[in-house]
């Protein structure tokens, strides 16, 4: 067996390549109650106000199925200062509404205190949409987002074209705008699989009919006196589909493994050399010149301990007269 010693200057390259999958994920599948999972949150150990969850989580089919998978948690959460953070009823969800808020501001904005800002200006109150890690991979495709939203009398879409170029990086990883023809509504954050709505930004004071969510109530009632659960459930009848493309990074490195006219003409193996110790492939023939054929390469560490084994696809002569590369790929 020949050994040969890797240059890592020269002979050891790192890639970075991904694999996209399109997602599109209907209304039909997280407006459904039957699809959602309901988490309950009680005033008291005992029999007490149900305050509403803290989130809700949407399957493609019933929850309580083995095979249903989870597909987007929804939420909604507005910061201390927040106009809508006054005591209406214990109903409310007030404190829940802060503490979801500050979690996502610290999980993002690397501080529980800060504030999401949407187009130049702070926005308190946002809803949440978390995609789930199955869907997601490792993140979300940048420019390739879109959710359509029903408004008043028409769905709009709110999409990160042009986020390719134009995406912000901070604490929380990569994030750009969602703007529905030109105006910000929003954000899509990649690497954490979240995306923020201001419901403001996209059904501006909806006190009148035309936005009833729940009850005689729109979301900007909904914002000061229902309760988490009731704004998620009003979101979900408002957001027609969310559609993107999920990414995969594969991390490579490559190792040039180069076989110089001098290096592997001869083999261990005891058959190369008949009783006489003379090489088989040139014993009895006009060939003077031995040959070999490579059928396997082998990474061995400092220790000399095989980390990783390549078989080409048929065996390649090495002789004196002819040199030889071998690309190998580990990915990971």
């Amino acid at each position: 067996m020949s050994f040969k010693s890797l240059d890592l200057s020269r002979d050891v390259a790192s890639l970075v390549s991904s694999i996209n999958e399109v997602v599109a994920i209907s209304s039909s599948l997280f407006a459904v109650d039957a699809n959602v999972k309901f988490f309950k949150n009680i005033a008291s150990a005992s029999a007490g106000t149900d305050l509403g969850g803290y989130w809700e989580t949407a399957y493609d089919s019933s929850p309580t199925s083995s095979l249903s998978t989870p597909l987007l948690d929804f939420t909604f959460g507005y910061a201390t200062g927040s106009t809508f953070n006054v005591s209406v009823a214990a109903s409310s969800s007030q404190n829940e509404k802060i503490k979801i808020y500050r979690e996502m501001a610290s999980m993002l904005l690397g501080n529980p205190d800060s504030l999401f800002n949407f187009a130049g200006a702070d926005q308190s109150e946002c809803f949440f949409i978390m995609v789930k890690r199955g869907l997601q991979k490792d993140e979300i495709k940048k420019g390739a987002m879109n959710i359509l939203l029903k408004t008043t009398s028409s769905i709009v879409t709110a999409s990160d074209d042009g986020a390719v170029t134009a995406f912000k990086q901070t604490l929380g990883g990569d994030y750009a705008p969602l703007k529905v023809t030109g105006s910000e509504v929003g954000q899509v954050w990649y690497q954490a699989g979240v995306i923020v709505l201001d419901p403001q930004l996209i059904w501006g004071n909806p006190a009148n009919a035309t936005y009833i969510w729940s009850g005689s109530k729109g979301p900007y009632n909904l914002m000061y006196s229902g309760s988490i659960n009731d704004l998620i459930n009003g979101l979900r009848t408002h957001v027609d589909a969310v559609n993107f493309h999920n990414q995969t990074n594969l991390y490579s490195t490559i190792f040039f493994c180069r076989a110089t006219n001098t290096d592997f003409n001869y083999s261990s193996n005891p058959t190369f050399v008949d009783a006489n110790k003379r090489i088989r492939v040139t014993s009895g023939s006009n060939i003077l010149q031995s040959r070999t054929y490579v059928t396997t390469v082998g990474l061995y560490d400092a220790n000399d301990n095989l980390l990783a084994v390549a078989k080409v696809n048929k065996p390649i002569t090495k002789s004196p007269d002819t040199e030889a590369t071998f690309r190998v790929r580990l990915d990971y």
